[in-house]
C-alpha cells in the first residue's frame, strides 16, 4: 500500500497525557481526545489502553490514511509550511527503525509503545510562556491577581487547574493501567510541570527496572534545569537511552525574567553536573530545547552562542504556538520587521542558520497582531512581580508597543 506523504506514525503508536489528566494523540495536537458523547476522556477513570483504541483515534488514523490533514494537527502543518521539520517529520526520522513494524492499514492497532507523560502541574517556576495548566506556582499567582478586586481566589479557573493537576496522585486506575502497558513500552517522554519534582515517575521507572523492562525503554525529559535529582540518577543506567533536554530560552538576566524563579548560575551548575553524569554512564545525551517566542526571538544570537559553549549533543528549536500572544507569527508589524532584520544580519553557525531562516519564514507566514493582549498580560505580571519587560528586553518591548 502506498501511504500518503502526509501520514504520521504517532496515532498508531502514541498517546499524551496532559497535566490536567486528559489525553491527546501527541503534545502538539490542538484537541483533546473525546468519547462518543463528546466528553473528554479523563485518566481518573479511563484507561490509556482504552483511549488508544477509541473511536476518536480510529477516525484520526482513517483521516491520515485518506490523505487528509486533520485539523488537530494544524501546528505541524503550519511549521511544515514555513519549511521547518515538524514533530510529525521529526518522529519519522527519530523512530525510522520502528516504522517498518507499523501496520498502517490497521486502524485498530494494539501497539501503544510511545507514551508522553505530563504527570500533573507541579513546578517551581512561573515561566512567562507557561500558565496554571502546567505550573502550580503560576496557579497560585493567578489566584492572587483577583484578590486585589475582592474576589474569591477559588472562583478563578486556576483553582480548578490546581486541583485537576493532582490527578496522578489521585488515580489508581492510571497506575494500574501503566503496569499493564509497561511490557510494551519502548519510549517515555516526561515533561512538565517539572518532571524531576514528580516522584511518581521515578516509582514507575523503578518498576520498569524491577520487572526487567528498563533495557528496552528510551526516555526523554524536558526539564527547566533547576533540579538535579541526586537520589534517582542511578536508575537511569538501567535504561536503553536517556535524553535530558534543558528548556533554556535566553541567557543571564533575561533568562531569569522569562523563567521566573530560576537562577541562571544554578542552572549552569546543574548542566555541568549532567555533563559529568553523561561521561560516567554512557547512555545519557543532553539537549538544549529552546522555545522560540516573542520575548526571546530577537535575542536568539546570544542564546545560540552560549549553547555552542555547552557541549550539548543536540540543539532543538521548538516553536511556541500557544499562548497565541507569545507566538512570533502574531507579533506587531514593527516587531516582525525588527526581528527579521536582526536574524537576517546576525551570524549563526551553518546548522543554526537553517533553523533561523525557517523561523523568519514562520514569522512572515503568521497573522500580524496588534500586540494588545501581549502587552496587557506582560504588564499585569510585571506589576505583580515588580519587574519591567521594557528594561530587560528593551528592543522587542519597544517594537511590541510596551511603552505606548
Amino acid at each position: 500500500m502506498d501511504l500518503p506523504k502526509t501520514i504520521c506514525m504517532l496515532p498508531w503508536v502514541s498517546l499524551e497525557t496532559t497535566p490536567m489528566g486528559n489525553t491527546r494523540p501527541c503534545c502538539l495536537a490542538t484537541d483533546e481526545i473525546t468519547q462518543a458523547d463528546g466528553s473528554k476522556f479523563n485518566l481518573l477513570t479511563n484507561k490509556l489502553g482504552d483511549i488508544y483504541k477509541s473511536d476518536y483515534m480510529v477516525n484520526l488514523r482513517e483521516q491520515f490514511l485518506n490523505g487528509e490533514k486533520p485539523e488537530t494537527c494544524k501546528r505541524c502543518w503550519d511549521e511544515e509550511a514555513a519549511g521547518r521539520t515538524s514533530k510529525r517529520m521529526h518522529t519519522d526520522v527519530r523512530f525510522k527503525h520502528e516504522r517498518p513494524l507499523i501496520d498502517f492499514t490497521n486502524t485498530k492497532p494494539d501497539s501503544l509503545w510511545f507514551i508522553d507523560l505530563k504527570l500533573g502541574n507541579i513546578c517551581n517556576l512561573k515561566c512567562r510562556i507557561c500558565g496554571s495548566w502546567s505550573s502550580s506556582k503560576w496557579a497560585m499567582e493567578e489566584m492572587d491577581y483577583i484578590k486585589v478586586h475582592g474576589k474569591d481566589p477559588k472562583s478563578h479557573i486556576a483553582y480548578q487547574w490546581l486541583k485537576d493537576g493532582r490527578w496522578p496522585r489521585d488515580s489508581e486506575v492510571f497506575w494500574e493501567n501503566m503496569s499493564e502497558l509497561l511490557p510494551n513500552v519502548r519510549y517515555f517522554e516526561f515533561t512538565g510541570g517539572e518532571p524531576f519534582m514528580i516522584k511518581e515517575h521515578f516509582d514507575l521507572l523503578q518498576e520498569a527496572v524491577d520487572r526487567g523492562f528498563a533495557h528496552q525503554i528510551e526516555i526523554h525529559y524536558n526539564t527547566n534545569g533547576t533540579q538535579y535529582p541526586e537520589e534517582y540518577v542511578d536508575l537511569w543506567k538501567h535504561f536503553k537511552y536517556v535524553e535530558i533536554a534543558f528548556s533554556i530560552d535566553n541567557v543571564g538576566e533575561r533568562f531569569e525574567y522569562e523563567r521566573y524563579g530560576a537562577k541562571w548560575d544554578e542552572v549552569e551548575e546543574n548542566i555541568a553536573k549532567f555533563r559529568t553524569l553523561r561521561q560516567a554512564t554512557g547512555n545519557i545525551k543532553l539537549q538544549i530545547c529552546l522555545t522560540v517566542n516573542t520575548q526571546n526571538v530577537y535575542y536568539l544570537k546570544d542564546l545560540c552562542d552560549w549553547a555552542n559553549t555547552q557541549d550539548f549533543d543536540y540543539h532543538h528549536f521548538n516553536m511556541l504556538h500557544d499562548p497565541r500572544h507569545q507566538n512570533i507569527g502574531t507579533m506587531t508589524a514593527d516587531a516582525k520587521q525588527l526581528v527579521i532584520e536582526q536574524l537576517t544580519n546576525a551570524e549563526f553557525t551553518a546548522k543554526h542558520r537553517i533553523e533561523i531562516d525557517n523561523i523568519i519564514q514562520f514569522i512572515k507566514n503568521g497573522p500580524t497582531g496588534d500586540g494588545k493582549r501581549f502587552i496587557r498580560l506582560m504588564k499585569q505580571t510585571d506589576d505583580y512581580r515588580k519587574q519591567s519587560f521594557a528594561e530587560s528586553h528593551s528592543e522587542i518591548a519597544k517594537a511590541m508597543g510596551y511603552d505606548e
